[in-house]
């Protein structure tokens, strides 16, 4: 095989690596920043990534089997990072796959699946536009969640309404969410928003604060709702099971 070929194939696989990289990252901060839209991303980019990523571990593979030890270290070197560069891409394309595989097709969690809270005019007003409703889906979203989280369940506090709001309230601000944007004591709601790193997926919370019927008792349900998406790979589920956690330990 002609050296002058396989030497191009060593610049070709670090070349198409660093491509199908960019293709990786800009598909998620692509659509957030609104220079494509999520079809793209998800039919074109993220497959297309992956493709590329293979070609250039291919490529690498197949100049590291016809390598000379007097070729240009610089080719050497664009052969190796085509090859990580390809497996890191194959990795993350391939994992988010497997990912979308091992959860339910659902974006609506709550500690309540019978009365489920329900979000107030300031959370409805974001939501205006979106895909998916506030509305709760009924039965049918109910036993899916029971069947993959049952976990999730109405937190009790032993511990008077006023002291439970309190303490709901400061969980929610050590959060890593994105806002705070109502906390009414009177009627014992807290909602809050979210946006995910990558794609920017905006999320949005409602924590219901509320007495139980035993004496200096108090009850806490939480609801975590995508405002995009028919599943979402377990986020929703863990964001609900984490502010539980921090609640916990207030």
């Amino acid at each position: 095989m002609e050296q002058a070929k396989i030497s191009k194939w060593g610049v070709a696989s670090g070349v198409l690596a660093i491509i199908a990289s960019l293709m990786l990252l800009f598909s998620g901060y692509g659509y957030q920043w609104g220079w494509w839209g999520l079809g793209v991303a998800f039919q074109y980019l993220l497959p297309g990534s992956a493709l590329l990523g293979i070609i250039s571990l291919a490529l690498a593979i197949v100049f590291a089997f016809v390598n000379k030890p007097d070729r240009p270290r610089r080719l050497k070197w664009m052969a190796y990072l085509g090859a990580f560069l390809g497996i890191v891409v194959i990795a993350n394309v391939g994992y988010w796959f497997y990912e979308a595989q091992q959860y339910p097709p659902i974006h609506d969690i709550t500690t309540d699946t019978q009365n489920p809270p329900t979000f107030d005019a300031a959370i409805t007003k974001l939501r205006a536009g979106w895909p998916n409703s506030s509305k709760y889906g009924g039965a049918d979203i109910a036993k899916v969640q029971l069947k993959n989280y049952p976990d999730i369940k109405t937190l009790y506090l032993d511990i008077p309404y006023t002291e439970a709001f309190n303490k709901a309230l400061s969980a929610a601000k050590k959060m890593p969410w994105e806002k705070i944007e109502t906390a009414d004591k009177s009627r014992g709601i807290i909602e809050a928003t979210d946006k995910l790193p990558w794609f920017g997926f905006k999320d949005d919370v409602v924590i219901r604060v509320d007495t139980a019927k035993a004496a200096n008792q108090s009850k806490i349900d939480v609801r975590s709702v995508s405002r995009i998406g028919r599943g979402d790979l377990g986020v929703n589920a863990n964001r609900v099971r984490d502010y539980l956690t921090t609640l916990k330990n207030e």
